[in-house]
C-alpha cells in the first residue's frame, strides 16, 4: 500500500485550516496545519509535505510571501510544492467574482500563469 500524500496547510484563519484539513483527509491525504509562517516552515522540515498550502496574508500582509521565499534555501523543502492562497478580494474590497472583463478587478496583464506541478 501507498504511502498517502502528505499535505501542510499554514494559515492564520483557523477554519480554513480545519474545514480544508476535513475535506483533504477524507480523500485520503495525511494533513498537518500551523498557524504562521514560522511554525509553518518548522513543520515542513520536520513532516516533509508533498505539498504547502500557504496564505499570503498572515500576521503581516506578505508573511506568506516571506515564507515562501525561504523554501529554495531549505535542500530539504527544495522539492515540495507550494500553493499561495489569500483573501486579498476581501482586502482590497474587490468584486466577490472576478474576471478579466469585470470594472475593479485586477488588470489581465498583473495575471500570471503558474507552470503546473503534479503532488
Amino acid at each position: 500500500m501507498s504511502q498517502p500524500k502528505r499535505v501542510l496547510i499554514v494559515d492564520d484563519d483557523e477554519g480554513f485550516a480545519e474545514s480544508n484539513k476535513d475535506l483533504l483527509e477524507a480523500y485520503g491525504y495525511e494533513v498537518h496545519t500551523a498557524q504562521d509562517g514560522a511554525t509553518g516552515l518548522r513543520m515542513a522540515r520536520s513532516v516533509r509535505p508533498d505539498v504547502m498550502i500557504l496564505d499570503v496574508m498572515m500576521a503581516t500582509d506578505t508573511e506568506g510571501f516571506e515564507v515562501a521565499r525561504k523554501i529554495p534555501d531549505s535542500p530539504e523543502l527544495k522539492d515540495m510544492a507550494v500553493l499561495l492562497v489569500t483573501g486579498v478580494a476581501r482586502a482590497l474590497r474587490l468584486p466577490a467574482a472576478c474576471n478579466r472583463t469585470r470594472p475593479g478587478c485586477p488588470s489581465p496583464a498583473s495575471w500570471t500563469s503558474p507552470s503546473p506541478r503534479s503532488v
